[in-house]
């Protein structure tokens, strides 16, 4: 059975990541995509970097695809999201790629969905449960223009507690409202790119294409 490889950059996004594209896939009902456990890569906003993890997976007898989802601060996804995809077509994988940006970072897919998360414990672990953010902290505006997403969520923690991604990102995740994030106003467009690639990874396994995403 063949399986599609999930690169992300962070300590803490491989988990959050892949809980994230496995429930999306499910709800978008998509044909059945299996998913290797995340790899961590280095320097993915450079060609040496996507290339190295690109070889990597390659490398592997079963890959059927490649995706990798990391931070983008400051670029813009639009522009710079094209040419990441150019370097990973230049390595003439023989299975379909994808890579999506979350600008700024991986925690812009919490935002929409604040009011929901908030008093809420987190569990982690063993079943061990952390306090969340506070009863009551909501958001407004856009998403994707907060610089500091980890700061913003550790501001509105209890007296004595900060964000950790390594802790609290996949509970967080956990408990993201994809209806919400879908319908999110002013639109989150990293939601939507990550929507676009999974459907794009699907369609092109059933077809035995070989291109990636975005063209």
């Amino acid at each position: 059975m063949g399986r599609c490889y999930l690169v992300v950059e962070g300590h803490g996004d491989g988990k959050a990541a892949l809980n994230l594209i496995t429930r999306l896939c499910l709800d978008l009902r998509l044909p059945p995509l299996h998913w290797a456990e995340p790899y961590r890569g280095k320097n993915l906003h450079q060609q040496r970097g996507i290339q190295k993890v690109c070889e990597y997976v390659r490398s592997k007898a079963d890959a059927q695809a490649i995706m990798l989802l990391r931070d983008e601060d400051d670029g813009c996804p639009k522009d710079l999201a094209p040419i990441a995809a150019k370097w990973i077509r230049t390595m003439g994988l023989p299975f379909p790629g994808a890579i999506v940006l979350a600008h700024r970072e991986f925690e812009a897919f919490f935002l929409p969905c604040i009011s929901q998360l908030a008093g809420r414990k987190l569990q982690g672990s063993y079943g061990i449960e952390r306090a969340g953010l506070v009863l009551g902290t909501t958001f407004s505006g856009n998403a994707e223009d907060i610089r500091g997403v980890k700061e913003w969520l550790s501001r509105h923690m209890p007296q004595g507690r900060s964000y950790k991604p390594t802790v609290d990102q996949l509970p967080l995740t956990r408990m993201i409202d994809l209806k919400v994030l879908r319908c999110s106003v002013p639109p989150l467009p990293c939601f939507g790119s990550l929507e676009r690639a999974l459907k794009f990874l699907a369609e092109q396994i059933q077809t035995g294409c070989r291109d990636t995403y975005p063209r």
